[in-house]
């Protein structure tokens, strides 16, 4: 028998309720198939800084809240493993959240988002749900076997190729 996951601690909850509030403040759509597929996303740095995001449906595609949570990060200062540390500050993102409109709560990331933390912020912590329930995983868990560049590089032998304009 699988034990039910730990309950989520004060600060998880609060990054799910950022999520929430942001996501219900977007106005409401006289056409709801719209907005239908919204997200908002939360971003916690180890210093306590919130990063979000928001992303609008439109049936040409677009970013996903995740996405722009991290591109709002990034504006910020925070580190990831493609910048080189400040010298003013280590900080970095430690936890992350999805929250999709139409009261579907939280939300997985897709894919694409998934790979865009690996390679970004290998160390960050997603908060998902297991079917009722809500829980903590990293992306080793998330994304097992994933493809991992550098490693696939050093692996090739191919450290100088494709990194132009990095």
């Amino acid at each position: 028998m699988v034990s039910p996951p730990p309950p989520l601690s004060p600060i998880e909850v609060q990054l799910i309720t950022t999520a929430t509030a942001l996501i219900n403040s977007l106005p409401k759509s006289t056409t709801p198939h719209l907005t239908d597929q919204s997200v908002s996303a939360a971003a916690l740095s180890s210093t306590g800084r919130v990063f979000t995001g928001v992303n609008i449906f439109h049936f040409t595609g677009g970013p996903c809240a995740e996405t722009i949570a991290l591109g709002n990060a990034a504006a910020a200062g925070i580190n990831s493993s493609h910048t080189s540390p400040s010298t003013d500050s280590d900080e970095k993102l430690v936890l992350m959240v999805a929250v999709a409109s139409r009261g579907r709560g939280v939300v997985s990331p897709c894919g694409r988002c998934r790979q865009l933390l690996l390679d970004y912020h290998p160390g960050i912590r997603v908060i998902v749900r297991d079917g009722e329930e809500r829980r903590v995983v990293g992306l080793q868990e998330l994304l097992p076997y994933s493809y991992v560049w550098e490693r696939e590089r050093r692996r090739a032998g191919t450290e100088g190729l494709g990194t132009e304009g990095v």
